[in-house]
């Protein structure tokens, strides 16, 4: 938001959360909707694996590690099912088309470059997708309200 209609107004500064915080914009201090993608591909990424922006693999090693550098390589060489929520019961095949779906859209939401990134628009499109693909899914199908999660 600007204080007057006709300024263009720009933090002086980007600040966020460490993992949320698009890379671009950090470096350049200058924030767009495209730093937004960034952040909601992460928790998109952080829905489909049950961990953090930031996480330990290891807790005996103190090494933090970050959560799109740990997903995006996986899902790239279609290794989805290597990442996802252990404690969720293995999807049905629509739901692992929509899975596919959503992780892929995340893997292209934190793209290093804002200009690679999806719009909002097609975001929505996308997840809108996923959700008709769980829809179509047969009983016990995440749409259905029956969710199957395996315990720890």
């Amino acid at each position: 938001m600007s204080p007057e209609p006709d300024t263009d107004f720009r933090p002086t500064k980007a600040a966020g959360t460490v993992g949320y915080i698009d890379p671009e914009s950090y470096g350049l201090n200058v924030l767009t909707t495209k730093s937004d993608v960034y952040g909601l591909g992460v928790v998109l990424l952080e829905l489909l694996t049950r961990k953090r922006a930031i996480f330990k693999i290891d807790e005996t090693s103190g090494t933090p590690v970050s959560l799109v550098d740990f997903a995006v390589p996986a899902i790239k060489v279609g290794e989805l099912a290597k990442i996802l929520d252990p404690r969720v019961a293995p999807p049905e095949l629509n739901e692992m088309e929509a899975l596919e779906l959503v992780a892929y859209t995340a893997m292209h939401c934190v793209n290093l470059e804002g200009k690679d990134r999806p719009t909002m628009a097609d975001i929505v499109a996308n997840l809108e997708r996923a959700l008709s693909l769980c829809e179509s899914s047969s009983h016990g199908s995440i749409s259905s309200g029956t969710i199957s999660v395996v315990s720890d």
